[in-house]
Formats: C-alpha cells, structure tokens, sequence
C-alpha cells in the first residue's frame, strides 16, 4: 500500500526568461482543456519558450526531458494521478516543436471527508449554512484548488463573525495510491465568538444622542462585520460627514471588540446651480443650497430657486432627523410656485409638513399642507382657493440599480384631498398609481414601459379646483411628441382646461451608443379626460 499525506498547499509554476538564437519554439498540449490545460502550460517550463526564441538544443531537450513529469504534477491537483503522457521534440523549419498528447486516466474519488466545526462556531447558523453546501463530497473527485477554498471560506467567515481565535487543529488530504481513493481532514476549531463592545464617537458637531441611534447593533451584540459595514454605509449617506473610519480591534483578554468611529465633518454649507433648455421649460435656472448641520440635533436645510420661461418655484425645506435617522425623517416646508403658459396659468403659497419612512424597498411619505391658489385657465374667470391637503405618496422599488436599472420596477400610489369641514373651500379627493417597469434585452438595449392612471372626484364644479391640482398631458414626460400640457378637456376657445382623470402608457426601446448617450424609439399614449373614457 503506497500513501501520501498533502497539506494540499497551492503549486505555482516559476516564471523565467531566456533565449537564444535557436529559432522559434511551438508548445502543442492535446487531450485536455479548461483550467488542466491552464495548471500544465504554467508547469511546464519548456513553455516559457513557446512563441520565442528557443534555448540551445542541450537546454531544450533537458527541459522536454522534464516535461512529462511537470505535465503529471500539474494534473495531481485535479485529481488526476495516472496520467499517461505521450511527448515528442522535433526540428521543423523555424525552429522546434514539442508536442505532448495527454490521456488524464481516471479521476482520484474522494472516498471519506471528514469536515468538523468545532467551538461556538459550531451552533453558528452560518457555518451550519457553509457546512450543508461544501463545494466536495464523497464519491466527487479530488480537487485541491476546491478544498483550498473551502479552507479560505472558514478563515474569512471566521473573521467576518468575530472568531478571531479561529485555527486549523487539522488540515489534510490523504491519498491512497493502491486503493486509488482519496479522504479529506478538515478540523476548525473557532473558539469563542467575541462580542461588540463599547461604541465610540470621535466628531464634534452632532450630539452624541443623535449618533447613537445610528448603530444597528449595541455592546454585548455577537460580532458581525456586516454591521460595521452597515454603520459606515448609513453615516456616508447621512449629510453630515465626508470620511468615516471605523476600527474594531479585538481585545483577547475580554473577547470583545471595540468599535471606533472618527468622523471628518462635511463642508456646512453646499451650493449648487445650473443652466438648461427644455422643450418643455424653453431655458431654465436652477440654484440650491443646502445648510448640512444647523445644530447638535442634526437638523438641516434646503433652499431651491427655479426658474423657466414658464413657471418658478422657490422654496425652503427644514429637516429633522426621526427615532430612526436612517429611515425617518420629519420636514417642515414654505414656499410660493407660479406659471404662466397657456392660459394655464396660477400662483401659489404654500407652508406645510412632512413624514418620510423608509420600510425595505418602500418609502413612505406622508404631508399636511396648507396652501393658497389664485389660478386663470382659458375662458374661466379668475378665481381663489384655500386648502388644508393631507396626503401621502408611497413609491416601491426593486432595482438591480437605482442609477442606471437594467431590471427594475417601480410601483407608486398618491392620495390627497381637502374638506370644508377643515380649513377648506372645496370638498375633493384625488388618487394616481404609477407604474414603471426595466428589462434589459443585452448589455446595451432595454426596455421601458410605464404607466399613469389618476382619478378625482369633486363635490363643487370643477372649474373650482386649483389649476395645480388638474390633470393635464403631453409634453417630455408623459406624451412625448406633444407639447407640455396641450392634451386634455378644452374650453369654448380651445384653450386645454385640464381634466379630472389621466391616463398615460409607454412602451420604449433604447439603445446605448455610448457612455450616458442612447437612441430610443417609443410608442406614447395619453389623456386627461372629465368622463369614463378618454379620448
């Protein structure tokens, strides 16, 4: 009986340079493919050659003399132990060939695996999950790059979970050439699974009342460093800090990991603007600015001017951080909109507030708006309203990327009215669903379908809701092919009044050309209608 014990320790093949004025050198490997192929051109160390300038004849044929036993080699690490190997080394007209046919033989099976988790990590769900689904079985055949990867898939979940005590007490593959079988030892012992221990903060602009909120995980909690990865991702996306560093050195004497967290502030203040021209708009301004921090709360503010041939709007926004900064947040609103196009035309003030939630893939808002609107549309005379608006507006996606989706879809509804009952002129509820939906045909085509559907019942007359309240369509984001607002209900005068339901679909094929260009076609359709049908 003939064994042998490996510690299966990865064989790389040296690399070297050297030439001669010999002629060229072609290395022709047959009977194998993929990475067994791969593993004997690295071996070979004849194949430094090939495509160059061969050795002197001595060195070459020293070398192919070698070949056969570096082909065997090669081939051992994917089980493969009888090889037989047919070679040759001859002269051609520029130069030399070698040329070696390779039979495998039969694969080494493993026989026995012998896998053990042992210490805390054994009760862990996720070594028990990396347990049901090892990459080797009894029965498969011996492969060492598969078994080296199970060894480094231990090390790193060991790491990742907090058993920084972790080791091999034993790590072997026993071969028996005579039985031509194979058995696997592999024996982790964790050791303990050490804990988050104290959190600290290292800034000084936000109380330290706000930033404790933003862990996920308290002292005492078993290490995970996908919490601490989720802590740095959540303070990046906050508009507080430009560098977050965090370090979680463990302390054998405690078993325990501290969590250090030193944070560089942000600029407080941010400023933004541009310059545009839309079909929809004609030219257009923008300007933003934005105070990141105004207290140890973490409360902040933005400020928006917009400007076109068309309408404007300025407006301030005053956000405060909720129970949950990462997911809540309260906002108190002010501003004042007007348009002028069409004969469709309104100012408007309004002051509200605001709750935004986000739940998983759905984010939540909900508002409470009081606004006063004095609107002319076609032939309508004049009028004014007041209105308390509460509403809401959830939206749910699921995108494989939220910049540039390739498959996505997004589900969005919108409630909102108004009574006389409480602080208002009209008694309305209004409704719209959105719909939109990505599939990516190839890396540079998709396609895009949406959809609009909206509905308003009305207890005055119609001509008594607020021209920002109504339906209209057409124009670059809804019918594209019309211009903005020019489908819909019209008066005695043509003039488009707005309606109260919408309907809208689009279908779209696009076409990358480049990096942020694409050519699209699209089929668009669309109303805004009073009755049960559109137009």
């Amino acid at each position: 009986m003939c064994s042998l014990l490996l510690t299966a320790a990865p064989l790389w093949a040296q690399q070297a340079t050297e030439a001669s004025e010999n002629g060229s050198l072609t290395v022709t490997v047959e009977g194998i493919d993929g990475p067994l192929r791969d593993n004997v051109l690295a071996f070979l160390e004849l194949n430094r050659f090939a495509g160059q300038t061969a050795p002197d004849e001595t060195r070459l044929r020293w070398l192919h003399n070698r070949a056969e036993s570096q082909i065997r080699e090669a081939l051992q690490p994917f089980g493969y132990y009888r090889a037989v190997v047919e070679s040759s080394l001859n002269a051609v007209p520029k130069g030399w060939e070698a040329r070696y046919q390779i039979q495998p033989g039969p694969p080494l099976p493993i026989a026995a695996l012998d896998m053990q988790i042992l210490g805390e990590g054994q009760q862990d769900s996720a070594f028990q999950a990396f347990r049901a689904k090892l990459p080797l079985a009894p029965g498969q055949t011996l492969d060492q790059p598969k078994y080296e990867q199970m060894k480094q898939t231990l090390e790193s979940l060991a790491t990742e979970r907090g058993y920084f005590d972790a080791h091999f007490t034993e790590s072997a593959i026993q071969i028996d050439l005579e039985a031509y079988q194979a058995a696997i030892h592999l024996h982790y012992q964790t050791g303990p699974r050490y804990r988050f221990g104290d959190i600290s903060f290292k800034q000084n602009i936000l109380s330290s009342t706000l930033l404790n909120r933003y862990p996920r995980f308290k002292p005492g909690d078993p290490y995970d460093a996908n919490e601490l990865l989720k802590l740095q991702s959540d303070l990046n996306n906050s508009p507080y800090f430009s560098q977050i560093q965090i370090n979680a050195p463990p302390d054998a004497t405690t078993n325990t990991a501290p969590v250090n967290i030193e944070l560089e502030p942000n600029k407080k203040h941010k400023y933004s603007a541009g310059l545009g021209y839309g079909t929809d708009t004609g030219a257009r301004v923008k300007f933003r600015a934005e105070q990141r921090w105004l207290n140890w709360h973490g409360h902040h503010a933005e400020e928006e001017l917009q400007w076109s041939t068309i309408k404007s709007l300025i407006g301030v926004k005053y956000k405060i951080p909720g129970a949950d900064p990462i997911s809540d947040e309260y906002s108190l609103t002010a501003g004042y909109s007007q348009q002028d196009y069409n004969e469709q035309d309104y100012q408007r003030f309004y002051i509200g507030g605001g709750w935004q939630s986000q739940e998983g893939k759905w984010l939540k808002n909900y508002s409470l708006n009081y606004q006063y609107e004095e609107f002319s549309v076609g032939d309508q005379p004049t009028s004014s309203s007041l209105l308390l608006i509460p509403g809401l507006n959830w939206t749910w996606i699921d995108a494989d990327d939220r910049l540039y989706t390739r498959r996505g879809v997004l589900f969005g509804f919108e409630l909102r009215g108004a009574s006389t009952a409480l602080l208002s002129d009209l008694n309305f509820v209004q409704g719209v669903l959105h719909l939109k939906s990505v599939y990516a045909l190839n890396d540079v085509s998709r396609l895009i379908a949406r959809g609009d559907v909206g509905a308003t019942a009305i207890k005055e007359k119609f001509e008594e809701l607020p021209t920002s309240l109504r339906f209209f369509t057409g124009g670059d984001a809804s019918v594209r092919g019309y211009a903005y607002n020019t489908i819909g209900p019209t008066d005695s005068e043509n003039v488009v009044i707005g309606g109260k339901n919408l309907l809208v679909a689009s279908v779209e094929y696009e076409h990358q050309v480049r990096d942020g260009w694409s050519l699209a076609a699209f089929v668009d359709s669309g109303d805004a209608f009073d009755g049960a049908n559109p137009n």
